[in-house]
């Protein structure tokens, strides 16, 4: 069966020769390219990053805190709608620990073998999702119960100031609006967003309002 050749899907991991045989296998499984794209390639500074596209393959043990951060900042001001693939998942992982990848549609574990996966990449790449159906579940009830995003380490680091336009700008407020709200000149604000969007690696206002929703629980936001 052929895929959508429409999709763009990368795969976060260091080059290597088993991340090559890899991404050589899922190329001839799906018919689909497939870049490999590290996280230190996502963290330059002054470069142009690559882009992630519309999938993204991640290695369970891939991503450790650190690498996740960088990785979320990345994804925050490359785009909002990708979609999160997590491969070679311990079988008896926590559902809590998946909960993390905000836009998963696809988990595969370590005793997967390849017909397996490919058969599952096909299904996520017609826009279908691959989990277990306890996790499914689990995934679905976390979200409806949490109804909000955890806050990230990066809007904690924000000076209180920064923090008060940042949550203003999440809802939408004009430069006006938010010098009018903090009785300051709308020069300031600028300076301000202008340091704002440097720390959140935003490059523009729609990336750091986009960042704001995805960063900043929604009890700190009131």
């Amino acid at each position: 069966m052929t895929t959508n050749t429409t999709h763009q899907l990368t795969l976060l991991s260091d080059v290597s020769m088993q991340s090559k045989l890899f991404k050589d296998s899922l190329e001839k499984g799906i018919q689909l390219d497939v870049n490999i794209v590290s996280v230190s390639e996502l963290a330059q500074e002054n470069a142009s990053q690559p882009d992630l596209g519309d999938f993204v393959l991640i290695d369970y043990h891939y991503l450790d805190d650190e690498k996740f951060e960088m990785y979320n900042q990345a994804k925050s001001s490359l785009s909002n709608n990708i979609r999160e693939i997590v491969i070679n998942c311990p079988k008896d992982v926590a559902s809590s620990h998946l909960f993390k990848w905000r836009n998963l549609v696809g988990v595969f574990y370590v005793d997967d073998d390849l017909s397996l996966l490919l058969k599952g990449m096909q299904k996520i790449m017609q826009d279908e999702m691959w989990l277990s159906r306890k996790v499914a579940q689990d995934y679905i009830e976390h979200f409806r119960c949490a109804n909000t995003v955890t806050t990230s380490q990066v809007y904690a680091n924000l000076t209180k100031r920064e923090k008060e336009i940042i949550r203003l700008l999440g809802h939408g407020a004009s430069n006006l609006q938010i010098a009018d709200e903090l009785f300051v000149s709308e020069n300031t604000v600028k300076t301000h967003l202008h340091n704002i969007f440097k720390k959140i690696n935003a490059k523009n206002r729609l990336q750091a309002l986009l960042w704001a929703n995805n960063n900043i629980a929604l009890e700190e936001r009131v």
